[in-house]
């Protein structure tokens, strides 16, 4: 039998080292909202309720003391019944917790940050020839909050941090009178700007983000499937430019590509008519992201207007061919400056965001 308790400690120390090594990449506030999710979660606080000020701050005193510690710590291996894995070796990993029904991750987010979970299953199917897992409860995870990650063959759904990102998007809809596309999204589950936190607004809450998960698993498809595709040289590619405004770019094209493919989630969206999911990918759809993307805006502003699907399809495919455009010229580039990260870094600064978006 294996030792559960053993085996968070020693998954929740990788994700303090994690953290220790990365938490100065957030911004000030960002630190502190992923701080108070990471709180919530350690000590099971349910969304709707209030956090105790004082026994926050305490803790995150004592965690800043703890990451001061591990900061020069190296990763730890993961023993398991006497048998000792590598942190990133999910496959062997999962396969002596696959009678526990619980599923374990690892993987590099935003500037390469080391990313671990380990949760209760929920559910599991196949699509698409990818191993796909939906998660419940999580034992041990770090201050990363990625809803959706790809590994291989294997997609990770993680409810929990769905459902905290929806949570916020909740509040925001409670200060809110305009109507907007976080209206509408929510509208399509029955909430709205008069709902207030409660139990039972969680419990809706974790219906829409059980809904929501298959649209996050074809992202990961379409991911995938555009990798596949492009070839080995743009997932290495992606790697270049950690801590920089080209990283953000390039991330952020990558993620487009992968919406738009014909394999992603805005035809899984179109095709089955999901009102609430293309809401929500509106609402989340920030940042530089929202820079490259302005066609599916307008789509969704006619579309709220007309109900009429084609024009979200044709601002898809129109989001595709300039996701792909760019990617093939970044390629281009690559192979002429020969893997000079810090040239191509320039050229996507001065050339791209300058000069296309004035960035």
């Amino acid at each position: 039998m294996i030792d559960i308790n053993r085996l968070k400690e020693q998954i929740k120390r990788n994700c303090n080292i994690s953290d220790a090594k990365h938490w100065g990449f957030y911004s000030i506030c960002g630190l502190l909202l992923r701080l108070r999710e990471l709180y919530r979660s350690e000590h099971e606080v349910g969304l709707w309720e209030k956090l105790p000020q004082k026994e926050v701050g305490e803790w995150i005193f004592n965690r800043e003391i703890l990451w001061k510690q591990l900061e020069n710590e190296e990763y730890g291996d993961i023993t398991i019944k006497n048998n000792t894995y590598k942190p990133f070796d999910i496959e062997n990993i999962n396969t002596e917790l696959k009678n526990e029904g619980l599923l374990y991750g690892a993987g590099l987010g935003i500037n390469l940050k080391p990313s671990f979970f380990l949760a209760e299953i929920m559910s599991q199917e196949k699509i698409g020839g990818y191993e796909c897992y939906i998660t419940g409860h999580e034992y041990a995870r770090d201050l990363s909050n990625y809803p959706a990650m790809l590994q291989d063959k294997t997609i990770f759904v993680r409810i929990d941090p769905l459902k905290q990102l929806l949570w916020q998007r909740f509040e925001e809809l409670r200060c809110k009178n305009t109507k907007s596309a976080l209206t509408y999204a929510f509208s399509r589950y029955g909430i709205s700007s008069e709902d207030l936190p409660s139990a039972d607004t969680e419990r809706q809450i974790s219906q829409i983000a059980t809904s929501e998960a298959e649209t996050f698993i074809h992202h990961e498809i379409g991911e995938a499937f555009e990798e596949e595709i492009i070839g080995s040289e743009w997932k290495e590619f992606l790697t270049y430019f950690p801590h920089t405004k080209a990283e953000i770019f390039v991330r952020s094209l990558k993620d487009m590509l992968s919406d738009t493919s014909d394999n992603g989630m805005l035809k899984y969206i179109i095709a089955n008519q999901k009102e609430g999911s293309l809401g929500f990918y509106i609402v989340f759809l920030t940042g530089m992201r929202k820079v490259l993307f302005p066609e599916i805006i307008d789509a969704f502003n006619i579309f709220t207007e007309k109900c009429d699907w084609s024009y979200i399809d044709k601002a898809r495919k129109l989001g595709y061919k300039k996701a792909m455009s760019y990617v093939e010229r970044l390629l281009s580039k690559n192979q002429i400056y020969k893997n000079e990260k810090d040239l191509i870094a320039k050229y996507i600064e001065d050339s791209i965001l300058k000069k296309d978006f004035s960035l």
